[in-house]
């Protein structure tokens, strides 16, 4: 829903962005990653170590394998001091996140592939898979990540094994399983740090007998608040931490060809979520758009908030209340009332055989997860009512999935495999815009159910057609319906239904995947591949607001034909690795937000629907470098150049003053031209048997919406979203055995000002979520074996 000013003029929104090349950002590029190398995840070994990833559904090692894949281990991940899993977009070159609401429902964006749509009933382009069940909605990527084995994250679309809504990528998170034939085994980990925020790990394991064993693992995530709110008297230290987790393994093996693994967790999340920095545009004496905004640039010193002039000419007349300027630009004060939160839970249960034949692996994966996702947030970012949201979701999600895996041979290899899904969301959400009235005031409610259903077969070939080139294919067809049940929006203040008792049908028709790729080794140390995927993102519904019942029709699917040209290497003995891939993306029926004018209103509506054709160019380097001439000194650099543009399309966008202009031709959204991260770490001895670390991580992406994006000057004062460069580092101290560790970590040490998320309410009001600023940690470990 959106609204007029002051003066009637539409507001809209511009949906995609556009990073241009200059000298000046390529010389930025080239000299941060320089500064960034100083920073990897190594180790004082002289050879890199071989990972070994599943991103095939088999045991292999990160390089034999013919996908871009960034990989982390459970210690890469703790040194790198993500407490979820949305956190490590910032060390992955080419991927990105977005978070309408700055936390509860991340989405990532995979090489400019990213649906930015925070409604909790869609699904992401780049899936994430979690010890192997699929998890249907962004919502429930706010799970915590501890006690994690690896993250595997795969670039390009991965519709053969994976199918549905991964073509932008999946992300794999496995967890630490439990180890047979040992004795206890435990770990244990605290942090305090800046505004009073502490964490607690822990995790225990041990064999019961010889056929069976044990983990359980458990954290907490508690404080630091860090945002004071000017709509209240007093610091109101708001951003509270408060999550916990809980997570039981089971294995059983009775035989050595047979073994059961199963799985329990809970968790809950009440933490307060960041509040919104607003963004001033409008002139205090006429209402209409202020002459910084109408010349591209947000003022908060001379321009006004919607808020301020509800207050000056109706509320309080001559009085704007709080006024922009007195916030502080890294969002440590803010006009936005202090609502914003979450009150989430979840279980869960999987469960896992794998079974040796012989000839092939027998694996079956059982899943069932509950969530109920319950959020607060003030989408205006101003001291008055002008659109507070209390929404309340209830999703649950199962799966079942059989597969058979050739235990292989030299010649070639095969998978088999097959699974059914289903999936339910019931939502229901009241928006408050009693003091909106200006624009749109009163009370509504909105909900609807939504079900899903799906079923797919897949398979995956690989023949050596000699001992250096291997013919690699993978197919699948996927059958999915769903239902919108029930939808309706009330308006509580006219006692009248806009819309009762909607219901709607949507049926895939794209239900082929899969790829075919050709891979040359010209030696062991060394993998040039070439291939061609096609995907897709399954269609849906929006879940946002409706005034009529057409508007609720079901958007399509969007496809994709991918083409990949990648190589991985060792060099120098194994302490220099380069790893790379050029890729060309043809998109069709891209989705996005469409915006109309409504019937029912007057005024302009969002929507999701199908934009047109888009084309993705891109390219990506990964380096690690062990110097032999440097004991204990590692370094690794990841970058990635995108030119992501919506080639062919008849959309329309409309900017905030209403004048319409053709989205074809412009960049898509969250697809910044170039992006890089590194990271850096240098081990040295500092006495009788105790060693130091020193690890430094930087992250830097070019504009996340630059002017180039938008069909006017207001636009970009309303949505354009700058780039950013962040710089952390780790400080340890460990003994031989790595018994246990202190470290000293510090965050964003430039403190840097930078923001997650600029968008608008539809209403009239702009904002962007702020990160957070410098801050610091202790933290503590021990581990018993």
């Amino acid at each position: 829903m959106r609204a007029t000013n002051f003066s009637r003029a539409v507001l809209s929104r511009a949906v995609l962005s556009r990073a241009v090349l200059s000298r000046t950002v390529l010389s930025k590029t080239v000299l941060g990653a320089a500064v960034a190398t100083a920073i990897a995840g190594g180790a004082r070994a002289e050879q890199i170590e071989e990972v070994t990833v599943t991103a095939q559904k088999r045991t292999e090692s990160l390089q034999e394998v013919p996908i871009a894949i960034s990989a982390f281990s459970g210690e890469q991940l703790k040194s790198l001091g993500g407490a979820n899993l949305q956190e490590l977009t910032e060390h992955v070159a080419g991927a990105e996140l977005y978070d309408d609401r700055g936390a509860g429902q991340p989405t990532w964006v995979i090489r400019g592939v990213g649906l930015a749509d925070f409604n909790s009933n869609n699904t992401p382009t780049a899936a994430i898979y979690y010890d192997e069940q699929y998890l249907s909605s962004n919502v429930f990527g706010g799970i915590g990540m501890f006690d994690i084995e690896r993250v595997e994250v795969l670039k390009g679309p991965q519709g053969g094994l994976y199918g549905r809504n991964t073509s932008g990528g999946a992300v794999r998170v496995v967890s630490a399983r439990p180890e047979l034939g040992g004795d206890l085994n435990a770990s244990i980990s605290t942090s305090y740090g800046s505004w009073g925020r502490s964490t607690l790990e822990a995790a225990a394991g041990a064999s019961i007998g010889e056929s069976s064993a044990f983990r359980i693992a458990a954290m907490t995530d508690q404080g630091g608040g860090w945002q004071d709110s000017l709509a209240t008297e007093g610091d109101d230290e708001y951003g509270d931490r408060d999550f916990s987790a809980l997570r039981a393994q089971w294995l059983w093996a009775p035989t050595e060809e047979l073994e059961i693994l199963l799985k329990a967790e809970a968790g809950r999340d009440q933490s307060e979520t960041t509040l919104s920095l607003t963004r001033a545009l409008y002139d205090p004496e006429t209402g209409d758009f202020c002459a910084s905004a109408r010349a591209g640039r947000a003022d908060s010193d001379q321009c006004a908030t919607l808020a301020n002039l509800t207050n000056a000419w109706i509320l309080t007349p001559g009085d704007p209340g709080r006024l922009p300027s007195e916030q502080d630009r890294d969002g440590s004060t803010v006009l936005a009332n202090p609502i914003n939160a979450l009150d989430n839970d979840w279980s869960g249960f999987n469960g896992q055989i794998n079974w040796d034949l012989g000839f092939a692996t027998f694996s079956s994966i059982s899943a069932f997860l509950e969530y109920q996702n319950d959020q607060v947030f003030d989408f205006d970012g101003q001291p008055l009512r002008l659109m507070h949201e209390d929404g309340s979701a209830k999703l649950e999600s199962w799966s079942q999935e059989f597969r058979l895996v050739s235990n292989g041979s030299d010649d070639s290899s095969w998978l088999l495999g097959a699974t059914v899904a289903g999936d339910t969301v019931d939502e229901y959400r009241v928006v408050d815009l009693r003091d909106n009235l200006l624009v749109f005031p009163g009370m509504t409610e909105r909900g609807f159910t939504q079900e899903s259903e799906s079923w797919a077969v897949y398979g995956q070939w690989e023949q050596y057609l000699s001992d250096a080139w291997r013919f690699s294919s993978s197919l699948r067809y996927t059958a999915e319906d769903k239902t919108l049940r029930d939808a309706f929006h009330y308006d509580r203040m006219g006692e009248f239904f806009y819309i009762a008792g909607v219901d709607k049908d949507y049926a895939l028709d794209a239900n082929f995947s899969g790829h075919v790729g050709l891979d040359w080794q010209p030696s062991d140390s060394a993998l040039i591949y070439a291939k061609a995927t096609r995907g897709f993102k399954s269609g849906g519904f929006f879940g946002g607001f409706a005034f009529s019942a057409d508007e609720l029709e079901a958007y399509g699917e969007e496809t994709v034909h991918a083409y990949e040209l990648g190589f991985k290497t060792d060099w120098m003995a194994r302490s220099l690795r380069l790893n790379g891939a050029l890729f060309y993306y043809d998109y069709r029926d891209v989705q996005g937000f469409t915006q109309t004018i409504s019937e029912t209103t007057g005024l302009p509506i969002t929507r999701l629907g199908n934009l047109g054709d888009a084309e993705h160019l891109g390219a990506e380097l990964e380096m690690i470098w062990l110097p032999q001439a440097i004991d204990g000194l590692s370094l690794q650099l990841g970058a990635a150049w995108l030119d992501a543009t919506i080639a062919d399309s008849d959309t329309i966008a409309l900017d905030p003053a209403g004048q319409p202009g053709a989205i074809e031709g412009l960049p898509r959204n969250f697809a910044p031209e170039w992006s890089s991260s590194a990271q850096a770490r240098y081990e040295f001895s500092v006495g009788n048997d105790l060693l130091a670390a020193l690890q430094l991580n930087y992250s830097w992406r070019d504009e996340l919406s630059s002017r180039d994006s938008y069909n006017s000057d207001l636009d970009f004062a309303a949505y354009g979203h700058d780039g950013y460069q962040v710089v952390n580092a780790r400080l340890s101290l460990l003994p031989g055995d790595e018994r246990w560790e202190l470290a000293l970590v510090g965050k964003n040490l430039t403190d840097e000002t930078y923001f997650a998320t600029v968008t608008g309410d539809d209403l009239g009001s702009f904002t962007e979520i702020p990160t957070r600023p410098l801050s610091w940690a202790i933290e503590a470990s021990y581990r018993w074996e």
